[in-house]
């Protein structure tokens, strides 16, 4: 009986992203703060014939969770980031600010069965971006090399979920959804140039809302563990100076994992894919290219006293377009959990990456090498 609630409670919360603060709510003492905060560093370096000589981000999160109740939870967040970019040709470009702030609050309808999440995003980070700072900003929105901080800001907004989750034939089976709404914001330091719509300039700019639904099952086996999940998300137009300007394809996203042991240690085999259909732009009467991600890896879970030890090994492959192969990289790391008395934990990473992308205009492979170093404190009082 435990396990299956373990398991319901599991699903129940992890078939909504939204709610992945809850999980660290559930294991800390109720009417605790518990905050995070460290430094996390990330480099790469490329070969000529991408037009990037290098990146460099730099970024310190912080976060702050408090469960009131066994029902109830808040959480706020956000991080400051500095990135350094070099193209091959002209000079260094930074970009620095602070990220949008999220505020969240989980609540419980029915215990194990019923999660609902109202998330705001509160606009602090640095929207307007001059001519040398959007290289920067694009550099990093990627989703073949993860950054600390991929977007800096994205306006107000605000997203409402629901999770439900049953048990079905020694399954815990779960469904969530959630749908965001976006305000209006400026991205562009440089207003004199907007669009005008029914006789008004304007640059600002709304992102369509999101609605997102996620399925997810999840068995205890055994001493292992089997979790599957499939999310889609479609979006509504883009809005620039009240003109449509974009229409985000539809994403899907595809990811199982199993985690058993092996004597002392633990180990968990993962995969996810993110497929994002091709978007349109009306102004120009264009399309953009399929993208897909695929990854795959596995982890370890040594136990070293009241320490754990984390290595991770991953790979990932990009496909663009008609290319099967537009990029891979593999990826080797670990993470070190170590407390710190009763109420401290120190947790350093480690990675380092290898790989290649292919330029999309000479069909060029450029390869680039990685490393992401970093240090988190978890403090409850």
């Amino acid at each position: 009986m435990r396990a299956r609630r373990s398991s319901l409670a599991y699903v129940a919360l992890a078939v909504a992203p939204l709610l992945a603060s809850a999980l660290h709510a559930q294991a800390l003492p109720i009417g605790s703060v518990t905050g995070y905060t460290g430094v996390e560093a990330r480099g790469l370096s490329f070969q000529s014939g991408l037009g990037i000589k290098s990146i460099t981000e730099v970024a310190v999160p912080f976060v702050v969770v408090w469960p009131t109740s066994p029902s109830l939870s808040f959480d706020l967040g956000g991080r400051y980031a500095t990135v350094s970019y070099a193209p091959e040709a002209g000079a260094t470009s930074t970009l620095s600010g602070l990220t949008d702030i999220q505020a969240r609050g989980v609540y419980q309808l029915v215990p194990d069965i019923a999660v609902l999440t109202v998330a705001v995003n509160l606009p602090t980070g640095k929207a307007q971006l001059d001519s040398t700072e959007l290289p920067v900003a694009g550099a990093i929105a990627s989703d073949m090399i993860p950054f600390p901080v991929a977007n800096f800001a994205s306006g107000f907004n605000v997203t409402s979920g629901l999770a439900l989750a049953v048990p079905v034939a020694g399954w815990a089976v779960g469904a969530a959804g959630s749908y965001r709404v976006n305000g209006t914001f400026t991205p562009l330091a440089d207003t004199t140039a907007c669009p005008v719509s029914g006789g008004k300039a304007s640059c600002g700019y709304k992102p369509g809302g999101e609605f997102r639904l996620r399925v997810g099952a999840d068995r205890i086996v055994g001493q292992s563990r089997l979790s599957l999940g499939f999310t889609v998300s479609s979006f509504g137009e883009d809005q620039y100076g009240s003109s449509p300007i974009f229409q985000s394809g539809t994403r899907y996203i595809g990811e199982g994992s199993w985690t058993f042991p092996i004597g002392n240690v633990g180990l968990s085999l993962y995969a996810w894919d993110l497929y994002r259909s091709p978007g349109t732009e009306p102004v120009a009467g264009t399309t953009t290219v399929k993208r897909n991600v695929l990854t795959g890896g596995v982890a370890g879970a040594f136990q070293l006293g009241a320490s754990v030890l984390r290595p991770f090994l991953e790979f990932r492959n990009q496909a663009l377009g008609s290319l099967s192969t537009a990029g891979r990289m593999f990826s080797l790391g670990a993470r070190y959990q170590m407390p710190l008395g009763e109420n401290y934990t120190i947790v350093p990473l480690l990675r380092l990456d290898t790989g290649h992308l292919v330029n999309q205009v000479t069909n060029q492979s450029v390869t680039f090498t990685g490393w992401d170093v970093g240090v988190t404190l978890r403090a409850t009082m």
